[in-house]
């Protein structure tokens, strides 16, 4: 497996500029290699006993990522099919991360993901 690398702060500036995942799940073009195998996995999670949600960005061409937790914004719905697909592999979640990218990348090459969203109203 390879390793990872983070992105350089003004290619994850780029990738925030460019793309909105929330409303556009496909690969989208890499500010470091110029290759279109950007992609991105949301989970839902707790964090200080509050809804949270962990993001992974990566690139499946050059091996750069990106990831940030934050609050889960109110009334987003996150499918995460991997989660049916695969519950132990789901569970053992970040405790490696080039398999969490190797895994991650093998769901996408067979369709389970990009995830989907809903918006719901409160």
């Amino acid at each position: 497996m390879t390793q990872m690398k983070r992105f350089m702060p003004s290619e994850i500036e780029t990738l925030g500029r460019e793309r909105n995942f929330l409303q556009d799940q496909s690969e989208w073009l890499c500010p470091a290699c110029g290759e279109v195998a950007v992609r991105s996995y949301l989970r839902a999670t707790q964090h200080a006993n509050r809804p949270a949600v962990i993001s992974y960005t990566w690139c499946a061409a050059c091996r750069r990522t990106a990831g940030a937790t934050g609050p889960l914004p109110p009334g987003l719905i996150i499918s995460d099919p991997w989660r049916d697909v695969d519950p132990a592999a789901w569970e053992e979640f970040d405790r490696s991360l080039p398999r969490l990218f190797a895994r991650l990348d093998r769901l996408w090459e067979e369709g389970v993901l990009p995830q989907s969203f809903v918006w719901k109203r409160r």
